[in-house]
């Protein structure tokens, strides 16, 4: 590791880069999803905020911002240096965002990070000729360090400068090759708290609502990160590349003190722990419901990320409960046992059945199951499988989502070396879960179409499920609307989008 990052990690000493002014931006998106904040970003920024650099957060989708308009706020906010997330959906438009950047001021550092670089870093930053550098994984611990020596050289840095920054994408001249970095997932969880005030969290639409809300587990507005990393091989998962494999968490006291922030700041009366996988240590978890306990803070949670069946307990389950939990979502994805074992889940649908049960039997928190269907050999037969378990379950609600081949996770590496799809033939604006984005084995794509409507109709049609969301609907007008809206959308839904991208429609701006 070089005497950079051993000395400063932070950048903390290096007040002479402290003017650099940072624009970090969620990128132009379009298409049928919430908006909500991003806590990659807000997490960024706050430890470059901590290292001293002046930084804005910029979300195109909540602020409605057109490229005519990012033109108008790169040109006015004369930022030394602009970073982009990127998921994969993503591709075309940051692609389109960053040639605007450099025509203004071409001596900007623009970067670009999050999972899409993280799963093709070499074809990212190739890709996109107006990326200086692109980071894989996590960039907290690296990018204070090349921002000072950006600083400080400019865009020349030395390349003997580059190579220890963990994962950070970068192209060498004298080797003629593009370098990435190994990602060390060497951050302090503990070193700093997110800085909310970033954020700007009242100017999201329905903030008033969600930060209180209590009937839809996905509409809580404050996500809080306890944990990071994942061990498990899931074939359809890319979380391990993005926090690694080993289970890090921050102290239940460090997470008491950001909760305690939000319901004194913004009134906070609830959250959600977005975690890979909360559950995952029995130990910390009941530490951390402890301690909630203990700080009498009364906030209502849920998790909606997904939690492994096999790792809830009748005693930690009642023991969130006390804690305020009053809604899980968990990850089954399959009802067949062959599908189960095909994806690695490494979970029976026998314990699927048996924990399901038992948090009905032990706890009053409500349970949503994710499910997917088109695995690339999976029949029609097995696909029904899935949708009779989703619907004998005590589940209060169910999500059936189209698999989709994310990059980095083995389905893409599988389907790429059978040559089933081809890196440069990939949409990225239709890379989404309610897409048909490869040909399966034995279901054709408008048949997989089919399957989810009936899926989504099947589960949500029985007597006990149409009294909840009817129910709900009386408390909050939005689920009755949420409910339809998914149904029109689900009528309507073909293999492929129709609609031209801004990033076409708007293709002169630059």
């Amino acid at each position: 590791m070089s005497s950079v990052l051993l000395q400063d990690p932070f950048g903390l000493k290096k007040t002479k880069n402290a003017t650099l002014k940072v624009l970090l931006v969620l990128p132009i998106r379009e298409g049928n999803f919430q908006i909500t904040a991003d806590m990659g970003i807000l997490y960024l920024g706050s430890i470059l905020k901590k290292s001293g650099f002046q930084v804005t957060l910029l979300d195109c989708p909540k602020d409605k911002v057109s490229f005519s308009d990012f033109k108008t706020i790169v040109q006015q906010g004369d930022f030394d240096v602009v970073g982009f997330r990127c998921y994969s959906r993503d591709h075309n438009y940051v692609n389109l965002h960053t040639t605007i950047v450099k025509r203004i001021k071409p001596s900007t550092l623009v970067l670009v990070g999050g999972p899409h670089p993280s799963a093709l870093p070499q074809f990212v930053l190739s890709g996109m000729p107006n990326v200086d550098f692109a980071w894989s994984a996590e960039a907290e611990e690296g990018m204070p360090v090349l921002l000072n020596l950006y600083g400080e050289y400019g865009l020349k840095i030395p390349e003997q400068q580059l190579t220890s920054i963990p994962g950070l994408v970068w192209q060498s001249k004298q080797e003629e090759r593009i370098v990435v970095n190994q990602s060390g997932f060497g951050i302090d969880l503990n070193s700093y708290n997110p800085d909310w005030e970033l954020l700007k969290p009242e100017t999201y639409p329905g903030f008033e609502l969600r930060k209180a809300v209590s009937t839809r587990i996905w509409d809580s507005f404050f996500h809080v990160s306890t944990t990071r990393g994942c061990p498990y091989p899931c074939t359809y998962c890319n979380a391990p590349n993005l926090s690694g494999k080993k289970l890090r968490h921050r102290s239940p006291d460090r997470v008491i003190e950001e909760l305690t922030f939000l319901k004194e700041r913004y009134g906070a009366k609830r959250f959600s722990v977005i975690d890979d996988e909360f559950t995952l240590s029995k130990k910390y978890a009941t530490s951390f419901c402890e301690a909630l306990i203990d700080s009498k803070l009364n906030l209502k949670w849920d998790c909606p990320n997904g939690v492994r069946m096999d790792t809830l307990y009748p005693e930690l389950l009642q023991l969130m409960q006390a804690a305020g939990c009053d809604a899980l979502c968990v990850g089954i994805e399959s009802g067949n046992e062959r599908v189960q074992r095909l994806i690695k889940k490494k979970v029976t649908v026998d314990t699927i059945r048996e924990r399901a049960k038992m948090i009905a039997n032990v706890s009053n928190i409500r349970i949503t199951g994710y499910f997917m269907i088109g695995f690339l050999d999976e029949t029609e037969e097995e696909i029904r499988d899935t949708i009779q378990l989703a619907c004998s379950l005590p589940l209060v609600r169910a999500a059936f989502n189209v698999v989709i081949p994310i990059p980095g996770t083995q389905i893409f590496d599988e389907l790429i070396e059978k040559g089933r799809l081809r890196i440069e033939d990939i949409n990225w604006d239709t890379l989404t879960n309610d897409q048909v984005a490869f040909k399966r084995d034995h279901v054709s794509g408008k048949r997989l179409m089919q399957l989810q409507r009936e899926a989504f109709l099947r589960f949500y049609t029985q007597p006990t499920r149409t009294l909840q969301v009817a129910k709900e609907s009386l408390q909050n007008g939005k689920v009755l609307f949420a409910a339809l809206n998914k149904l029109k959308n689900l009528a309507m839904r073909t293999e492929t989008y129709t609609f031209m991208p801004s990033y076409q429609r708007e293709a002169n701006v630059c």
